[in-house]
């Protein structure tokens, strides 16, 4: 019969590979034998056909054997009793209780166990080694706090012994070390990059240490902030309390560029800065206005280089905002722009009919104001009309008109300072007609208005000047059926009043109109007249 080799060694249990020929241990070896065909069968282990289960051996019946030589092969077919082929596995045999010396004609072979063993386990080391790098999968690092400038990342791990310390390096995209601690503030030099922090410790257990990296942040953006000339981040005009000043001349090529850093790059915008957006918006629909209407006319302003440039020619102050955004961050910064006039080139005339001006109980919805310029043009403000290009100054004999003015540059901006603390300018008057009464207001002089008064009905032509410049203008006296117009008492002046020139500037006064009636009274119309006569002239341009 062939020969199983057993491995060399102990059995699986430990103990010495005995032999025996006892009729009834080789019967045993049979039955076991083909459990064992039949386990390894199942597993894959070998390559066999399926076989009925060995019916059990009748023990009490004695067993009969025949020996045959070893290296013959058998020609016979299998016997059925037998659960595996005669030329694959010949039936094994069992450990002994005790050794036994083997047939002397039968050749000895090694025994198969009689049932599978369990494995063997491994004796352990005195001192187990941990699986490091199974370990080192469980350590992380994360980053927390956002990526932009000015921010406080953070490295936060999972994994080490925390008692033995790490050790950190934090580095941008193109490897450069920022720094070696626990946390990083993020610079201005970060822009668009990207971070990452790699942190090297000890795992429980390991002698070594070991380095992980976190992912990379996204890349690193700057709130938008406004500069200065010098490039550097400001905060003026950043309160509405206290814009931004800026300064042009009527007349005069401007131009200024709003700068602001950020990343994403920043993009520009004109925004609101009035504090009667409320009002504005209720009387005017957004369809009509926008932010680009507080802008002088002139200017503009252009969102992609945030440069506001060109050339203005109405002399005031105007206010508007700009708003600078990087993603998701604005920030705005107000304006005050002081257009400030150019070159005198004129006078400007304001004359209205003095009687019932100074009253408390005027009602000045049904007085006219006109507005003569420089080159003889009139503008007629109030009444029914409102606002008319055109018109005359218009007075009752015996009536007295004021007038006042000042010099304009070539825009009709009025030149000078407009404060009331400034000394105020007392004009020279004269006219064609002889019996005219021309003298300063006896009660308001100081604020340098002068009145005329006409005793005969017609048209009279009055002049005012100032040095090399002067205004002429038509006034229509109609007559009334009234008695001889007694003139008001002028002040110790001779008419028409003729103060010095010099310069070709306006003459002073020299003295200071203190009192805001007299200096209102003074600005009639170069204030209040002059500017709301531009900007009800520019309005209903645009409309």
């Amino acid at each position: 019969m062939y020969m199983i080799r057993q491995a060399a060694g102990p059995d699986p249990w430990g103990e010495p590979v005995h032999r025996s020929t006892s009729a009834v241990r080789r019967a045993c070896a049979v039955g076991t034998t083909v459990a064992l065909v039949g386990l390894t069968t199942g597993l894959g282990i070998m390559t066999a056909t399926a076989a009925s289960a060995a019916e059990p051996l009748d023990t009490t019946q004695p067993v009969v054997t025949e020996e045959t030589p070893a290296p013959a092969p058998s020609d016979e077919p299998t016997p059925s009793d037998s659960p595996a082929p005669a030329d694959e596995t010949p039936a094994p045999q069992v450990p002994a209780d005790e050794p036994t010396t083997p047939a002397t004609t039968e050749p000895a072979a090694p025994v198969s166990p009689a049932a599978p063993a369990p494995e063997a386990t491994a004796k352990p080391d005195a001192t187990p080694t941990p699986d490091v790098t199974v370990q080192a999968e469980d350590a992380t690092v994360t980053i927390t706090g956002k990526p932009k400038v000015g921010s406080l990342l953070s490295a936060v791990t999972t994994g080490f012994d925390s008692d033995l310390g790490y050790t950190y390096a934090w580095k941008d995209a193109n490897g450069l070390v920022l720094s070696k601690t626990a946390t990083y503030q993020v610079d201005p030099t970060d822009v668009r990059t990207t971070i990452t922090v790699a942190v090297t410790g000890t795992l429980p257990g390991a002698t070594e240490t070991t380095t992980v990296t976190s992912e990379a942040t996204a890349p690193v953006t700057q709130d938008p902030a406004f500069l200065a000339a010098d490039g550097t981040p400001t905060t003026e005009g950043t309160s509405r309390r206290h814009p931004l000043q800026l300064t042009a001349t009527a007349g005069d090529a401007f131009s200024h560029v709003f700068r602001a850093q950020g990343s994403p790059t920043p993009t520009y915008a004109l925004a609101w800065f009035d504090p009667d957006d409320a009002e504005l918006a209720e009387e005017y629909p957004e369809d009509d206005w926008s932010p680009a209407d507080q802008l002088p006319e002139g200017l503009a302003f252009d969102a992609s280089t945030g440069e506001l440039s060109g050339t203005a020619t109405d002399a005031y102050d105007w206010e508007f905002a700009v708003t600078a955004t990087s993603g998701t961050e604005s920030v705005t910064q107000y304006v005050q722009l002081n257009v400030e006039a150019g070159a005198p080139a004129g006078i400007m005339v304001y004359t209205t009919d003095r009687a019932g001006l100074f009253d408390e109980d005027e009602d000045f919805d049904d007085r006219k104001i006109w507005i003569v310029q420089p080159d003889g043009s009139v503008i007629t403000l109030g009444g029914p009309v409102g606002y008319a290009e055109g018109g005359r100054p218009t007075i009752k004999q015996g009536g007295t008109l004021i007038v006042a003015g000042g010099l304009v540059d070539r825009w009709g901006n009025l030149a000078g300072d407009l404060d009331e603390d400034a000394p105020v300018l007392l004009p020279t008057v004269s006219s064609d007609v002889a019996s005219d009464v021309i003298a300063p207001d006896a009660e308001y002089g100081d604020a340098g208005i002068v009145n005329v008064t006409f005793p005969h009905a017609s048209v009279h032509h009055l002049t005012v000047s100032s040095g090399d410049f002067s205004t002429a203008f038509a006034v229509d006296v109609q007559p009334t059926a009234v008695a001889p117009v007694v003139a008001p008492k002028p002040v110790p002046a001779a008419a028409p009043v003729t103060p010095v020139n010099t310069g070709g500037q306006l003459a002073y006064t020299g003295s200071d109109a203190t009192g805001a009636l007299p200096w209102a009274l003074g600005l009639l119309v170069a204030g209040a007249g002059l500017v709301g006569a531009r900007a009800l002239r520019r309005r209903h341009t645009q409309r």
